[in-house]
């Protein structure tokens, strides 16, 4: 029986990459096709040929999924390209063609146009109203952020980095797109999953991400920026035994977005938590590693605007808590949103840091049958806020996949097999 167990376990490895090879494929045919829908070929003829382009390679691959073990073996990686190829060609039929070039969300133009007021004129974007940048890049009035009052948030009201990493690219092409900078960020999502999983499940560790068109095409072409703040976030979660490696790359997706902080306690108890063989000095002087050098990452991206206008900067970056915004959600305040419930922003407050301390207490508790689940939480504990929109849930899912890659290597070490 011993002697069949290698070959078994290829046959297996070999069985799920030819299922990879069939998904990639059509996925990214029906992306095609999906782009010829949405990009008019008759009318613009470069999306004839983009489409050219995605069936092809879409046929070659469906092809491999059949061919020879050795070569299925030998062109592992070729799953890939469908998808890098889809996610391009359609991010730019959806918003070149189909949105005209307008942004979908006030957030990126806001992003965008704080950093062009902070290479033209040295401004602070914290102190300036943000209103031009709607008719510069074309935002539709239902893409804007209600107030309860009325009128619509005009204020830049993320970190730092949010805005400066746009910097570069508004000195290299002025007025450019930048969800092209959002869709380098994705690939780097993808590639950097790719490259940390076990050799035997790639690429199948991509398939949850293009589950469906949303997370991976459709946000992005939409102009959600979360993939700024998942980027970094996963290489904090791949280097969760480096407190210093890790503690650096949470504190930069921290200075992207606010989202990452819901993850501080639960990361404080992995780190106090995870070695409990370890003597208690030195698992409080790893979170305390962790924790200074996230904090020390955070403020040196965003002291410079504390200080310049303290009052101001903490006011819009505290802008979904203090900020009188409407209930908008497809969380639980859905209910309140269409009439079902009667309740205010309040009572959802409320619930919200009412599961946080239950999710708190029991990751304590649990440790060991929670430690990998973590990720997750923030979207938990989203979901039941007044405001609960679907990128706030949906943007966990790379992080769960690398907690899923972190168990599979535990499993291995605990089986006394080596992880490839």
């Amino acid at each position: 029986m011993k002697s069949t167990e290698p070959s078994l376990r290829l046959i297996d490895s070999t069985f799920m990459l030819r299922l990879v090879f069939l998904f990639s494929g059509q996925f990214a045919i029906y992306e095609g096709f999906q782009d010829w829908n949405r990009g008019r070929a008759d009318l613009h003829p470069e999306v004839a040929v983009l489409t050219l382009i995605i069936y092809g390679v879409s046929l070659l691959v469906l092809a491999f999924s059949l061919m020879p073990t050795d070569l299925v073996l030998r062109f592992r990686h070729l799953p890939l390209i469908p998808f890098i190829i889809a996610t391009v060609v359609s991010v730019y039929v959806v918003a070149e063609i189909a949105y005209k070039g307008s942004y979908r969300t006030d957030v990126l133009a806001y992003s965008q146009y704080a950093a062009i007021l902070f290479v033209k004129q040295g401004a602070n974007p914290y102190l300036q109203d943000m209103t031009k940048a709607l008719d510069m890049f074309r935002v539709l009035p239902g893409d804007l952020t209600p107030l309860t009052s009325g009128e619509y948030l005009t204020t830049f009201q993320y970190p730092a980095l949010h805005f400066l990493v746009f910097v570069p690219f508004v000195w290299l092409a002025p007025l450019g797109d930048m969800r092209w900078v959002l869709v380098a960020f994705e690939i780097g999502v993808i590639l950097t999953l790719y490259f940390y999983c076990p050799q035997n499940l790639r690429p199948m560790i991509l398939l949850p991400l293009f589950a469906g068109s949303d997370l991976m095409i459709n946000f992005t072409a939409s102009s959600v920026t979360d993939m700024l703040w998942v980027l970094p976030l996963i290489f904090a979660a791949f280097n969760l035994k480096k407190p210093l490696i890790s503690g650096l790359f949470y504190g930069l997706s921290c200075a992207f977005k606010q989202i990452p902080w819901l993850l501080a306690p639960f990361l404080l108890i992995y780190m106090l938590q995870i070695d409990r063989d370890a003597a208690s000095k030195v698992r409080l002087l790893r979170a305390l590693k962790f924790a200074g050098i996230a904090i020390a990452v955070f403020l040196s991206v965003n002291l410079p605007f504390i200080v310049s206008a303290p009052r101001v900067w903490f006011g819009n970056v505290l802008t979904p808590i203090a900020s009188d915004l409407i209930i908008l959600s497809q969380g639980l305040s859905l209910l309140t949103q269409v009439g079902l419930g009667e309740v205010g922003r309040a009572f959802y407050t409320i619930l919200a840091v009412g599961v946080a301390a239950v999710l708190f207490v029991n990751y304590y508790a649990y440790f060991d049958r929670l430690k990998y689940l973590f990720w997750i939480f923030p979207g938990i504990i989203l979901w039941f806020s007044f405001r609960a929109l679907t990128n706030y849930v949906i943007y966990w899912l790379p992080l769960l996949l690398v907690s899923l890659i972190l168990w599979y290597r535990d499993e291995l070490r605990k089986g006394g097999l080596e992880v490839v």
